[in-house]
């Protein structure tokens, strides 16, 4: 397989059943037990949850907290720790945990604190996120206002998710078509990755500043700087929140350093069809 890398999924790959083919490994019963001390039922939500509940951001950052980790367990139990790892925003979370930057009960508090307080913020800013396609970055940066439209995920040459106001969503979705491009709404509660973020981003960055923050045992590349954590760790992860998800940009980072296989931890495999068409 050569030098590989671990892709923890984000925001949107949550889907009713996920983790339950790996439940029972010693490793994961032992996560899991964790979560429910921590967070009664989380567990039970995870496995025999509809759809509909594991789109609330309150469940889905816990939920997807515990499935990628526990995805990355088996998986490393089968093949073998990877070399780095990369987590699509929320899923920085369980990348770090994975890498032993934070213990697994300070990480679960974490995304929980972390979705406390961005389930709010849908409360306070409504709007969604709108994955664009067909259209380079620059076309799309160029549709946005920088008011109620934010590039904030660069997942592609042809993919920018932006992140958009509930008002301007009928709008900004006759420029895309108008520019050649398809827009596709997705199965988020909110509009993240943007400036309106901000006092929550900060708030989460006192609350990361209690925790016991360790030197991981591999690289693991930030969404806010395409480069492996270094410095302070709690400023970085809290910025992220409210900061455009590089996505493209760290995985040419990791093939520059030699990575050449790419191995999604989650539901899913969309991060994986993210690399592969560039």
């Amino acid at each position: 397989m050569g030098r590989v890398a671990f892709l923890f999924a984000g925001q949107g790959a949550q889907m009713p059943g996920m983790a339950g083919d790996v439940k029972d490994l010693p490793k994961v019963r032992k996560l899991f037990d964790l979560a429910e001390d921590i967070r009664p039922g989380v567990v039970d939500k995870m496995l025999s949850g509809t759809q509909e509940e594991l789109n609330r951001t309150l469940l889905t950052q816990p939920t997807m907290f515990l499935a990628d980790l526990a995805y990355a367990y088996a998986q490393e139990e089968a093949a073998g720790a990877p070399e780095c790892a990369l987590g699509f925003s929320v899923g920085e979370v369980p990348a770090l945990c994975f890498a032993g930057a934070l213990s697994e009960e300070q990480a679960f508090r974490a995304i929980v604190r972390r979705a406390e307080l961005m389930e709010a913020y849908t409360e306070r800013v409504k709007g969604c996120m709108i994955a664009v396609v067909k259209l380079p970055p620059e076309t799309v940066e160029s549709l946005c206002d920088g008011e109620n439209t934010h590039p904030a995920n660069y997942n592609g040459a042809q993919q920018t998710v932006v992140a958009c106001r509930e008002s301007a969503e009928a709008d900004f979705t006759a420029r895309v078509k108008e520019a050649g491009g398809r827009a596709m709404k997705l199965r988020v509660s909110g509009m993240f990755h943007c400036p309106e973020l901000a006092p929550e981003a900060a708030e989460f960055e006192t609350f990361l500043r209690t925790l016991d923050w360790r030197a991981p045992r591999m690289d693991v590349y930030a969404n806010l700087t395409a480069a492996p954590y270094a410095g302070d760790f709690a400023s970085t992860l809290a910025r992220q929140m409210c900061s455009p998800v590089r996505f493209t940009a760290s995985v040419a980072a990791m093939k520059a350093r030699g990575i050449e296989s790419f191995v999604e931890v989650g539901p899913g495999k969309v991060l994986t069809g993210l690399v592969q068409r560039g």
